[in-house]
């Protein structure tokens, strides 16, 4: 994905974040200008002290100077500590707001989105890459233009006490900005191809850490510490040629050419003038003073630029992530009280997914308070219409309604709202059970939870857990048999009420025993609300009032399970695969013209 964000439009688009904070970066240019006033007035006194006080022999004077200069150092010093701090309060807002907007747009995204991205990525976007940008907020910034300003002021104070020390200042700048141009120009992308590794190494690393059990059974340990191993190599090269360009090569090169031009200045020019008598002994001293000044902070926006680069990168790379625009657009109307009436329709629905049909013109309906069964092999299009329906997708071609109703023109979390989804691979949020049971929605009460859970069977196992509801779930529910995971999920959809219950494949993965358990409480569920039954396991839909038979994206046949037996088609193909002749026992054999002779009743 090519970029249309460079470094000038990212520090652009970063501007309007600084508006909530302009009373407080006002008192930080305050201080700013204070400590820069502090930095420009030491050398004049120390000018001072060499050619008034000590000539003189003014003791009293000296003391004064002296204890003016201690005073400057120690108020300059709580100046500091007062940016700091206030730099770094609204480094931490500024983030803070911007990892907001960036979860809330990742969240919005659909799901095509997740499937082009990384999890690995995403959290480098919202972790590691605003971490980078809060460097830019709390010190870069702040720094930069605290150097710029002192370099300006040590400027308009040489060109005041001396023209030609201040032409051979300006020279400098521009010899030094040329510098800086070329070099920030590659260490920008070099910087950008280091960010970029390792985000690809966080991605691959998330991943392989999720699939550690089937690593550990397959033995590949030593494969992939390969492939993290040269990801890593790769990254520490990238590393290593940023850090000696940035501190091997250029920040020696540009001290030593300060270094030359100091010498230069100072002893083959100031000091002739000393000798001749036309400079005093404190003007050189404070030249010395101010030189230092100009060249130190020089020295420092070599550094500063160079985070600044590092931190712009990453911001460029979190602004692709918030111009991405969602797939699935929420432009439709708010319908808080919408109700699943009369059916949900298909009329004649495709999609393609990059280019691949994997739904053609699929046409069917779902009537209020049926149970729709939806079997077919992998890759038929069923978990396709369950992804549309749930606008996780939108459809290519064709539309889905809710009582005649386009649900395109609805609210996403109005429709969402009413639609409970159960998954084979169960998600469980960190938190304790009662809080998963309530899926975060604060306005269900604990009886309510209580009262589904002992429904459906999960109310005993839940306490003898450590605190009952209140116990705290390990990684996914890791502390959990799948069983009982899986019976959480059922109890959370139930608690939601919803007017239609998807099942994606819910007991796919137990036992017989356990999904003969399930299969009572999944019962109980789906009793009396509209169901759509997603299962590789065909035993499991037998009572479903039609099932849909997909193949290769095409509904290939509708009916009921006992009618779909009759016919010699795909769904009877699929029995015969899973179950043998147990279920075709119950039919008469199939003559050869392929015509049912009789049925078993």
């Amino acid at each position: 994905m090519s970029s249309k964000n460079n470094s000038k439009s990212v520090f652009k688009r970063l501007l309007p974040y600084f508006s909530p904070h302009l009373g407080r970066l006002g008192i930080v240019m305050l201080t700013m200008i204070v400590v820069t006033s502090v930095h420009l007035i030491r050398p004049m006194i120390l000018r001072s002290i060499i050619d008034t006080a000590i000539p003189q022999k003014d003791i009293e004077m000296a003391l004064k100077l002296a204890g003016f200069f201690i005073l400057c150092l120690m108020f300059g010093a709580a100046t500091l500590y007062v940016r700091v701090k206030i730099m770094a309060k609204i480094g931490a807002e500024m983030i803070a707001d911007i990892k907001r907007k960036l979860f809330a747009h990742i969240l919005g995204q659909g799901m095509r989105f997740f499937d082009q991205n990384q999890s690995g990525k995403l959290i480098t976007r919202t972790e590691s890459d605003t971490n980078q940008l809060k460097s830019l907020f709390t010190q870069s910034s702040a720094q930069l233009f605290a150097s710029a300003l002192l370099v300006f002021g040590t400027v308009i104070i040489l060109f005041r006490e001396d023209f030609r020390v201040g032409i051979f200042a300006m020279v400098s700048m521009v010899l030094v900005s040329l510098l800086l141009f070329f070099y920030l120009s590659y260490i920008r992308s070099l910087y950008t191809k280091v960010r970029e590794k390792g985000s690809q190494l966080n991605g691959y690393l998330t991943e392989y850490i999720q699939g550690v059990p089937l690593i550990k059974v397959h033995g590949r340990e030593a494969d992939i510490m390969a492939n993290m191993h040269t990801f890593n190599q790769e990254k520490a090269t990238l590393e290593c040629r940023a850090a000696f360009i940035e501190y091997a090569l250029f920040s020696p090169t540009f001290r030593f050419c300060t270094e030359i031009g100091s010498i230069m200045i100072l002893f083959a020019y100031c000091s002739t003038r000393v000798f001749e008598g036309t400079m005093t002994v404190g003007t050189l001293v404070m030249f010395i003073e101010l030189m230092r000044q100009f060249f130190r902070p020089l020295e420092s926006l070599v550094e500063i630029l160079a985070q600044m680069q590092t931190a712009l990168a990453a911001g460029v790379r979190l602004f692709d992530i918030l111009d991405t625009e969602p797939a699935v657009r929420d432009t439709g109307e708010v319908a808080p009280g919408l109700r699943l009436e009369k059916c949900i329709k298909f009329e004649d629905v495709s999609f393609a997914y990059d280019s691949e049909v994997v739904l053609k013109n699929a046409s069917f309906s779902i009537p209020r308070g049926q149970q729709l069964a939806i079997v077919g092999a992998s890759g038929s299009g069923k978990t396709t219409c369950i992804n549309l329906l749930l606008r996780f997708y939108d459809p290519t071609s064709g539309r889905i309604t809710v009582d005649d109703r386009d649900i395109g023109s609805i609210k996403l979390f109005d429709w969402r709202r009413k639609i409970a989804l159960v998954l084979q691979e169960i998600y469980l949020f960190p938190g304790t059970i009662m809080e998963n049971l309530k899926a975060f929605h604060t306005d269900v009460d604990d009886e309510t939870v209580i009262k589904a859970a002992r429904e459906l069977g999960a109310h005993d196992f839940i306490m003898k857990q450590p605190q009952g509801y209140q116990s705290v779930l390990a990684e996914r529910g890791a502390n959990l048999s799948y069983g009982e995971r899986q019976l959480l999920s059922y109890t959370r959809a139930m608690v939601k009420d919803p007017d239609l219950l998807i099942l994606d494949e819910a007991t796919s993965s137990v036992d017989v025993i356990t999904e003969r358990e399930l299969q009572t409480s999944m019962e109980k569920l789906m009793n009396g609300r509209t169901c759509i039954v997603i299962a590789h396991r065909l035993s499991t839909i037998r009572k479903a009032d039609r099932i849909l038979v997909f193949e290769k994206g095409l509904l290939m046949q509708e009916g009921a399970h006992d009618d779909l037996m009759k016919q010699l088609g795909i769904y009877r193909e699929l029995v015969t695969i899973q179950t043998g002749s147990d279920l075709l026992g119950e039919f008469s054999e199939i003559e050869e013209n392929g015509e049912v002779k009789g049925a078993v009743a």
